[in-house]
C-alpha cells in the first residue's frame, strides 16, 4: 500500500513551508479528483455460489473506498459453462426464481442478480472511488499513478492565495501534468474495455 504520508514527505522535499496536514489535504483531494475522472481504480471479488442467495456483499474493498460502477460481472457454473452477465439498474431486477442470471446490478456495495443462480463461481469487477478520508491506495493502481497525483497534489498547494509558498505558474505546469495523466488513465482503462481488434483484409485483386 502507498500511504498518504509518503506523498506528504515526497512534496515536503520541494515545498516545505505548509505544514503536514495541508500538504495531506491536497494529497486526498488529488486521489479522489484523479480516480473520480479516471475511473482508472478497479476491485475484483470472486464469490461461490450456492443455489440459494443472488445478493452478494462487496466485503474486501479497500479501506475508504466505495463501488461506484460496475465494469463485468460472469458465472462459471459447476459444469464448467462461462457467461457473462448484462449490467443493469437495481430497481430493473426482480430475482424471485431461480435458474441463470443473464442481468446483474450493484446497490452500494451490493451486487444483485437477476436470479438465484445454481451452482458455481461468480466473478465481479467495480469501479471504486476513494472518500475524503483515504490513507492509503493499493500498490497495483499507485506504482503508475503516483507522480501524477503528486503533480495534482501540488498544483492545488502552488495555487493556494496569499502563502508563502504561492506560485501560479508552477502550479499551472503541475495542473498540466495531472491532466495530462489523468487522459492517459482513461485511455489505457478504455483499451482494457474494448472489444478485440479484427483483422483487416484487403482485396489483392483489385489494381489500379
Amino acid at each position: 500500500m502507498a500511504l498518504v504520508q509518503e506523498w506528504v514527505e515526497s512534496i515536503s522535499l520541494d515545498v516545505p513551508e505548509p505544514m503536514a496536514g495541508t500538504i495531506a489535504r491536497q494529497v486526498r483531494m488529488a486521489i479522489q479528483e484523479f480516480f473520480r475522472q479516471s475511473e482508472a481504480w478497479r476491485h475484483r471479488e470472486t464469490f461461490t455460489l450456492t443455489g440459494d442467495e443472488y445478493e452478494f456483499i462487496l466485503g474486501n474493498l479497500p479501506a475508504n473506498t466505495y463501488a461506484y460502477a460496475s465494469r463485468h460481472a460472469y458465472i462459471t457454473y459447476s459444469t464448467g459453462d462461462r457467461h457473462k452477465l448484462t449490467s443493469t439498474l437495481p430497481e430493473r431486477l426482480n430475482p424471485r426464481t431461480q435458474g441463470c442470471p443473464t442481468e446483474f446490478a450493484i446497490d452500494g456495495n451490493v451486487i444483485l442478480l437477476s436470479a438465484i443462480p445454481p451452482n458455481g463461481v461468480l466473478e465481479v469487477e467495480v469501479v471504486v472511488q476513494p472518500t475524503r478520508n483515504i490513507g492509503e491506495v493499493d500498490d497495483a493502481v499507485c506504482d503508475r499513478w503516483f507522480e501524477y497525483i503528486r503533480h495534482g497534489a501540488l498544483a492545488g498547494l502552488l495555487k493556494a492565495p496569499d502563502r508563502v509558498w504561492t506560485n501560479k505558474s508552477a502550479a499551472a505546469e503541475h495542473e498540466r501534468q495531472f491532466l495530462l495523466g489523468i487522459a492517459k488513465a482513461k485511455r489505457e482503462m478504455s483499451r482494457n474495455r474494448s472489444r478485440p481488434k479484427r483483422n483487416v483484409r484487403f482485396n489483392k485483386g483489385f489494381a489500379w
